[in-house]
């Protein structure tokens, strides 16, 4: 097995995904104990999962391994229907969940023109806090090392498996803020997605970071006020993760399973 072209030396090499996961776990749930203080406060570091595969790549290559992963995240210059694809599917699947509240008897929201602006803001906030810290790490880092060895679909659900959990301490903390049923599917499915989109774009990191950072972000804007209406949440979060499944299956139907990019070689790494 190599790295970036050269023979691997030490544990480090050796064990760079099992030294990867143990990281971004112990660095992300470092802070759950303090929510026993203070109720109010995050269960969970976002930065964990970033800051362990700069950790473990250092470990590994040294300084070339570390700018050959940080170099993904400059890689914007893609076709511009990628972005398309990474701000409309977020917008459009969780619009259809809202909908499927909606005839299931949740009141009809009143939207104000400031709420695009709101919306807008709230991607923004999340590309930085969430976006670019979360996929440096299961995508930029531990989906290309589990795809020299797996197919792109199996590291692509191996990458989700290990997504999901990491997520424990927010689960546990609101539980009723993501239904653990659907939650779990629609992970693993955003999971298959997601890979579509790096391989598909040659390790392109922005538009996946732009993926999942819309995806929070229009999630949270068009199911946070149905939380009072369990019965019409429970259906709006099956809807989005239904849709999301079904739109990953596509992305397999179509770039197949081996690589998840029709045309073009997954990325180097």
């Amino acid at each position: 097995m190599t790295v970036h072209g050269r023979r691997p030396l030490g544990w480090a090499a050796r064990y760079d995904i099992v030294l990867y996961l143990g990281l971004a776990y112990v660095l992300s749930w470092s802070i759950w104990p303090l929510v026993l203080l203070n109720p109010g406060s995050s269960p969970l570091v976002p930065f964990g999962p970033g800051l362990a595969a700069v950790l473990v790549a250092l470990l590994v290559g040294g300084r070339p391994e570390l700018l050959g992963l940080l170099r993904q995240l400059g890689h914007w210059r893609v076709d511009p229907a990628w972005y398309g694809i990474a701000l409309g599917v977020p917008l459009a699947v969780p619009g259809l969940a809202l909908w499927a509240a909606v005839i299931a008897g949740a009141p009809v929201p009143r939207w104000e023109p400031s709420d695009v602006l709101q919306v807008a803001g709230t991607i923004v906030v999340t590309i930085v806090i969430v976006g670019i810290f979360e996929e440096l790490g299961w995508r930029g880092f531990l989906l290309p090392r589990l795809q020299r060895d797996h197919s792109a679909l199996s590291a692509a659900l191996i990458t989700g498996l290990a997504w999901f959990p990491w997520h424990l301490p927010e689960l546990v903390s609101d539980p009723g803020q993501r239904p653990l049923t659907p939650f779990a599917v629609y992970i693993l499915a955003q999971s298959v997605l997601l890979a579509w989109l790096y391989n598909s774009t040659q390790a392109s990191l922005p538009v996946v970071i732009l993926f999942h950072a819309a995806f929070n972000s229009f999630t949270k804007f068009f199911l946070s006020d149905l939380q009072g209406s369990p019965y019409p949440y429970l259906v709006a979060w099956w809807i989005l993760a239904g849709a999301v499944a079904v739109l990953a299956m596509a992305a397999v139907a179509y770039a197949g399973s081996r690589e998840l990019a029709k045309g073009a070689l997954r990325p180097a790494h």
